[in-house]
């Protein structure tokens, strides 16, 4: 189901319980409650199962660090990575950029001018891909962009839960590689001044201190490695145009997709209607996206 299914999914029910209904705004946020909702559930089983696995698989994140820089204990997750970099290949102004390729680029994405004229602010992100060859970003005014200005691409990686952290060490010759053992704030002093079991270079301890920070012991040394986490899910986006003042019409195109299986948006749609107090059974869902099926089959979408 494309996010065009899953609100006339949402509506239907609405419609057919309460008598109402929510604007495509209103009910692409109760689908991304129901996406959370439903990470929430089933992360704590995650490696139990390929299943669970696999329906995960998509939010894994993987970020490799060097911590030689400023504090050398101190390991930082960024909440953006570097995608691209374009170049623009005219003078722009306004909210459309005419860059000399756009290959990868996606709604949503941060945008920033490393170079030349103008400056998008961190916060800024694509809204609409015009062509092969220009976007749109959502912020004005906006001074001229120098010909051959840099434009990075960012993706927003927002963190939600580590899996794993490993250094990587070499050892006579030898790359070798260590799991770093996750420690709680009231263990850290006994792990620290223990004579059988300190933490070493090659078998560090690891604790969170703040919000995607991590902190190495022992200090005073220069780790390389990497974490596994799980980021959030994408923010489903509905793109779409009013025509005649009142005819909506679904653009797929800047459209965001939800990044789950098939096999899962049925559950995320309950959790979605069950956050507006609407109860449904899995046999329900199935039965409407059977039914949904059919009519695009067949060219008829009555809803």
């Amino acid at each position: 189901m494309n996010i065009k299914d899953c609100v006339d999914y949402i509506n239907f029910w609405i419609r057919k319980e309460r008598g109402s209904f929510l604007t495509i705004e209103e009910s692409v946020a109760v689908l991304d409650l129901g996406q959370i909702a439903y990470y929430n559930d089933i992360f704590p089983k995650y490696a139990t199962s390929q299943i669970i696995k696999d329906c995960l698989t998509p939010f894994k994140t993987r970020y490799v660090f060097n911590s030689s820089a400023n504090d050398p204990q101190l390991v930082s997750i960024p909440n953006t990575f570097l995608i691209s970099g374009v170049t623009a290949n005219a003078a722009s102004s306004g909210t459309t950029i005419n860059v000399s390729s756009t290959n990868g680029l996606v709604i949503g994405r941060i945008v920033v001018v490393n170079t030349g004229t103008g400056l998008f602010q961190p916060d800024t992100v694509i809204t609409k891909i015009l062509s092969s060859t220009s976007f749109q970003v959502d912020i004005a005014p906006i001074t001229t962009i120098q010909s051959g200005a840099t434009i990075s691409v960012f993706d927003s990686r927002q963190y939600l839960d580590m899996l794993d952290m490993e250094i990587e060490f070499n050892q006579n010759g030898r790359r070798t590689y260590h799991s770093i053992k996750m420690i709680n704030e009231d263990e850290r002093s006994e792990r620290l001044n223990s004579q059988i079991d300190p933490p070493i270079p090659t078998a560090p301890l690891g604790e969170i201190v703040a919000p995607r920070t991590i902190r190495l012991y022992p200090a005073n040394n220069n780790y390389i490695g990497s974490v596994s986490y799980m980021r959030r899910p994408k923010k489903p986006v509905y793109g779409y145009s009013v025509v005649g003042g009142r005819n909506i019409v679904y653009d797929p195109i800047n459209s965001v997709q939800l990044e789950w299986r098939d096999t899962d948006i049925n559950m995320i749609l309950i959790k979605a209607l069950l956050s507006v107090g609407i109860n449904l059974s899995d046999a329900e869902v199935s039965q409407f996206a059977e039914m949904k099926s059919q009519q695009n089959y067949q060219g008829v979408n009555h809803i």
